[in-house]
């Protein structure tokens, strides 16, 4: 990959990175009054940047000769959805799951696995987070988070402890050591 191109997929991936972040953070509790609003703005402008990322490698792609199919392949079209139509049944049905809703009455197979994905994660919202993996990775993104915003007190407010103690030390990790004086 030259150069130009890798340091414009790191900073198009960092960028993700931060709203993938910020929809964690406007999960919390302190933040009900806009948590909708936000998480939808942060995870849109998440996948919209990673879009860009994607957009901008199938360019250089395109460029150096890799055919159609290929590309189309590569790309995955096929499992593109589009949110300007807003959520679909399957969305809906997901929703419903989620929520202890009735059984979906459609036809759609998608629609009725969405219905038992979300009464599965509805099941398992209801015991503590075990996945270390997921709790890492969301004391990782608070920690950088915290880090570049210099505010790691703020990680004590609003997280569970385990994962603001690993967010803690993400942070402390990534502090910038200052020169010794003498």
């Amino acid at each position: 990959m030259p150069e130009p191109l890798r340091r414009a997929i790191h900073q198009l991936v960092s960028e993700a990175v931060q709203h993938c972040q910020g929809v964690l953070r406007y999960t919390e509790l302190d933040q009900a009054p806009t948590w909708k609003g936000m998480t939808l703005y942060r995870a849109t402008d998440a996948a919209d940047t990673m879009n860009m990322a994607a957009m901008l490698i199938a360019a250089y792609c395109q460029h150096t000769g890799m055919g159609p199919d290929t590309l189309w392949n590569y790309m995955q079209v096929e499992q593109q959805q589009s949110r300007a139509s807003g959520p679909r049944d399957a969305e809906r049905q997901e929703l419903a799951g989620l929520l202890g809703g009735p059984a979906p009455d459609v036809s759609d197979p998608e629609a009725r696995l969405r219905f038992v994905w979300g009464r599965r994660h509805a099941d398992d919202a209801l015991r503590p987070e075990v996945d270390p993996q997921v709790l890492f990775t969301e004391a990782c993104l608070h920690g950088l988070r915290a880090r570049l915003c210099d505010d790691v007190d703020a990680l004590d407010s609003y997280l569970p402890p385990q994962v603001a103690a690993t967010a803690r030390k993400v942070a402390d990790a990534l502090e910038v050591p200052q020169p010794a004086t003498t």
